[in-house]
């Protein structure tokens, strides 16, 4: 019996002791930097802590002493939350040890492009080892670094273009006027509780459009139906992204293994299907003497991969395909998240609807949504600040991580030079720069996309053609990154939302469905309520979207 007590025990014992060890370790190296220190028992970077922790953290509430530290840091996606308000009270920099690496937090601008400028030179690379479960399709331009990256970047970020803008923006018009008709026409249920999910569909038929050149009509949640033949290439793309944390975390080949499981059984068969999609269509190219007809080869983002694969032998067909898969799972939640976040902001906010109708109301005059040219996008300036707004406060990505390697590398923050010790975790904490005081103002938590627009001296011409768009100076806004690693899907995402708010404005408004006896206001308040209840699961996102259902009405 007792030697039964041993087996079972000792690689617990042995596990807190090395965790108890290698925190204490990371803790005196923490200690030399000489930045505010915080200590949590468990490291980030833990794939039971990341399932876990929103059920724990919790309960340590309950608990006396309970609400100290680690309940302060020890749960994913803790910045929103606190927004900047950790470094207004202990600096722009702070480090917490963990048993797994030290994370440093860096909230100043100028610090942060010094970080970005010097990644270049190897300094603060990017920790490609967090992400190599996105290699699950093959190599891809998120899990490398060095030449390998450089030579993805360079046929990856030609992928998106003018032509595939194009495609975004005369999609993303109709799917948007499809979802306005659905939501208006569903009087099943009191007001729409389907939002998250309906953005997920829109999102995922713009994106299945641009990257394949094929359109889908938008089908709501409600009229959506269960099938059990083969997967089409859109709903296998589909199943893949709604279960994304079991195909990064188990893989295609482990999946296959546990196919006996119904729920993993259909989706080992969904990423088969992409695969052979993808496969298919090197062959289509292939088999037409390696050249397709200039109308097909032209537009879409796979055709541009293939061309880079088989044509420049820029990269590998795995390479495409590693590539398309990640172009797909980093544009799609983060583009649906967004969109969902608008809505509910807009609700919350209806001045700042009339506001930005007033513009697409101008912009478009008598010409009907489906007449819109991609040409007039860069008039509505009104309409993408409410994105560049959204992203601000609510961006999926709360921090951009970096780091050291083996050598250590010096920082200088407030005219303290710092020295950040190897393998170091450092952070670019967007939620608190993008919020702080010092950049912002006192309303620097507060949607005001406003805030963002500037005007010619005036004269005989318009307003809304006076108007124009200024990026802040001070450097405390990068949403979709900046440096080499920025997003090459920027233009795509900004297109794609200024289209939808388009399609969907000029002509309704959106509110809060209001209970009996409800004000307005109140109303207004539950849908900030929905916001304020956001938390990160594999991005930011609202975590109870669907008990503030919404309503359209036409514009009086």
């Amino acid at each position: 019996m007792l030697s039964i007590v041993l087996t079972i025990c000792s690689p617990v014992a042995l596990f807190v002791i090395y965790t108890a060890w290698s925190l204490f370790s990371n803790y005196l190296i923490a200690r030399k930097v000489g930045l505010p220190l915080f200590v949590i028992p468990v490291s980030p970077e833990n794939p039971l802590w990341l399932l876990l922790c929103h059920y724990i953290i919790p309960l340590l509430s309950y608990v006396p002493f309970g609400n100290g530290n680690f309940t302060r840091f020890g749960e994913t996606g803790w910045e929103f939350r606190e927004k900047a308000r950790v470094h207004i009270e202990y600096g722009d920099a702070i480090i917490i040890a963990t048993p797994g690496k030290n994370w440093i937090y860096m909230c100043d601008a100028d610090v942060i492009r010094d970080i970005i400028r010097r990644e270049r030179q190897g300094d603060f690379a990017r920790p490609v080892e967090l992400l190599a479960m996105l290699d699950v399709f093959g190599p891809n331009i998120s899990t490398m670094n060095g030449a390998d990256w450089q030579r993805q970047r360079k046929c990856t970020a030609a992928s998106f273009n003018e032509q595939s803008n194009v495609l975004v923006w005369t999609e993303s018009l109709r799917q948007g006027q499809q979802l306005l008709q659905y939501w208006k026409n569903n009087t099943s249920v009191p007001g729409v509780s389907t939002m998250a999910k309906d953005t997920r569909t829109l999102a995922l038929n713009v994106l299945v459009h641009a990257a394949f050149g094929k359109s889908f009509d938008f089908q709501g949640t409600h009229d959506k139906k269960i099938t059990s033949g083969p997967l089409s290439y859109r709903d296998a793309l589909a199943l893949i992204l709604e279960n994304a944390i079991a195909i990064l975390a188990l893989g295609p080949q482990t999946l296959e293994r546990l196919a006996f499981i119904p729920p993993l059984g259909r989706l080992s068969e969904a990423a088969k299907q992409f695969r052979k999609y993808m496969l298919d269509m090197f062959e289509e190219y292939t088999h037409s003497n390696d050249s397709m007809p200039e109308n097909k080869l032209q537009g879409n983002l796979m055709t541009s991969l293939i061309r880079a694969s088989l044509t420049d032998k820029l990269i590998t067909p795995d390479e495409a395909i590693g590539n398309m898969f990640v172009f797909n799972f980093a544009g799609h939640d983060t583009t649906s998240h967004s969109l969902a976040f608008t809505f509910m902001l807009l609700a919350a906010h209806p001045e700042v609807q009339d506001w930005m109708a007033e513009e697409i109301r101008y912009v478009l005059g008598e010409k009907q949504i489906s007449e819109l040219n991609y040409s007039e996008f860069p008039r509505f300036v009104r309409t993408l600040s409410v994105l560049l707004e959204t992203v601000r406060l609510y961006n999926p990505l709360l921090s951009i991580v970096k780091g050291t390697e083996t050598q250590p590398s010096l920082l200088t923050v407030r005219g303290k030079v710092v020295t950040i010790p190897p393998h170091t975790r450092v952070l670019l904490n967007l939620n608190a720069l993008q919020t702080h005081p010092r950049y912002w103002g006192s309303d620097g938590e507060s949607f005001n996309p406003s805030r963002w627009i500037h005007s010619t001296p005036s004269g005989t011409s318009n307003i809304h053609d006076r108007e124009y768009l200024q990026m802040n100076e001070h450097g405390a806004y990068i949403p979709w990154g900046e440096g080499n690693r920025s997003c090459p899907g920027k233009k795509f995402a900004q297109v794609e939302h200024v289209a939808v708010m388009v399609s969907m404005f000029r002509d309704h408004v959106i509110g809060v469905k209001r209970w009996e006896g409800e004000s307005a206001e109140n109303a207004r308040e539950r849908a900030r309520g929905a916001l304020r209840d956001s938390g990160m699961k594999l991005l930011l996102q609202m975590l109870r979207p669907e008990k503030t259902p919404l309503v359209w009405e036409r514009r009086v």
